[in-house]
Order: structure tokens, then sequence, then C-alpha cells
């Protein structure tokens, strides 16, 4: 066997810096006393985000609606139609929009954007902990989006069969979507556990605060993972 090198050493040095960033840590610290694990679905556990943004500006651009990336980013987590009824009372258009239509128009430019070939892939870094949790666990999905759309995402990239619950903001149980704490509470009762025993993991500020409001045991901000997709450049510069 070849020895290694010094900067072989650093490269793994560094790529344990990689792994166990501060949230990682966070979460190693709380997962034993944990009951369950639940998880948002867009830009948690698959990259839907840049696919989406696209689908809004569509839509919005054929409104006459401005919602620009910052904002987009900044409502992240919160239902669709919800967004849409603040955009319309902002801009006041009101007298000729209506957000459930917006809404309607919206799943048909997603639609167009897949048939693109534009598909959301997974978010490895929380697919991994997820697929090393399974079967020790019990796991869910709690997400803002259309159960159809959850749904096939989670097929397409082979995790549904991961969660023993599923949990979208247009089901009947969840009266108020995020940051409302009402799809995490859900979740956590059909898993049967008690929220105070659940770690959730969200890629959004509403997100987040959704998860705190419920009462859960821990809040995992996934955007803080250092290989987490928008934190390339900062994975890039540690593997150096």
């Amino acid at each position: 066997m070849a020895p290694r090198h010094e900067n072989e050493n650093t490269n793994q040095d560094q790529g344990q810096n990689v792994l166990h960033c501060e949230e990682t840590l966070k979460l190693e610290t709380i997962l034993p006393t944990a009951k369950a694990l639940v998880f948002d679905c867009d830009g948690t556990l698959l990259d839907t985000m840049p696919i989406y943004y696209e689908s809004w500006q569509r839509t919005c651009d054929a409104a006459g609606l401005s919602f620009p990336i910052e904002r987009f980013y900044a409502m992240a987590g919160m239902p669709v139609i919800d967004i849409f009824r603040i955009l319309i009372e902002e801009q006041e258009k009101a007298d000729s929009l209506c957000a459930e239509e917006c809404e309607k128009q919206k799943k048909l430019h997603h639609a167009d954007v897949e048939a693109e070939g534009r598909v959301a892939g997974p978010i490895d870094v929380v697919i991994d902990f997820a697929l090393k949790s399974h079967g020790n666990i019990p796991m869910a999905v709690a997400s803002s989006g259309w159960r159809d759309h959850v749904l096939t995402g989670l097929e397409r990239v082979g995790i549904l069969k991961l969660f023993d619950a599923v949990v979208t903001a247009d089901e009947d149980d969840v009266e108020k979507g995020k940051p409302h704490p009402d799809i995490f509470l859900v979740a956590a009762k059909r898993l049967g556990v008690d929220p105070g025993g659940c770690i959730g993991f969200e890629d959004a500020d509403f997100g987040m605060q959704a998860v705190h409001s419920a009462g859960y045991l821990s809040a995992v901000d996934v955007r803080l993972l250092t290989m987490y997709p928008r934190n390339v450049e900062k994975r890039q510069n540690l593997e150096r």
C-alpha cells in the first residue's frame, strides 16, 4: 500500500469538517433523544426551488405581478395560494386577479417547465441522513407543496418509501399553512409521537418558525449544512 501524502491527510481532515459542520453536530447531539423526524420537501429533500421560481416568474409575468427572487426565497415555505393573496393585496390587483385562478395558472406553468425536461433532483446531504435513519425512527414529510407534486417528486428520486406519513398543506387536516404550526402538528399526530419528541428539518424561515411554534424538540436549518446545494462555493473552498 502506498503511503499517504501530507496533502491527502489534509484533504481527509477537510472532508471531515465538511460533514461535521455546526448544524450537523447539533443534530448528532439531540438525535438520541428524538422520537421522530419530520422533513420539509421543497428545498429540503428535493432541489425544487430553481424550477419553482421559473414557474412563479412565468405566472407573475402573465398576471402583471412583481415577485423578485429575493422575495421568493423570503416567502419560501408558505402555501402558494397564500403568497398569491399577499401579492395581489400588496399590489392592489384584487379587481383583476383571483388567487385561486393564479394558483391554477402556476400549476400549468410548472407542468410546462417539467415538460421541458427540468425536474428537481435530490438534496443528497439531507437524503443521506434520511436513508441512514430509515427503520430506526419514524419519519414523515410536511410540505407546503401540492400533494400530487410532492408524492411524484419523492417517488421520482426513490425516497417515498422512506416515510411513514406525508402531510401537505392542501389537506383538510391542515387549517393554516406555514409559518403556522398546523402541518408539523398533524405530521407528529400521524406518526403517533408527541411534538416535543420530533426534530424538524427545514430550508425556509417560515418553516423554521412553524417547527418552533409546533413545540418540536429541535429545528434543523438545512441551509447551514456545508454540503447543501447553495453552499457549493463554501464546499469547494474547503476541498482545496
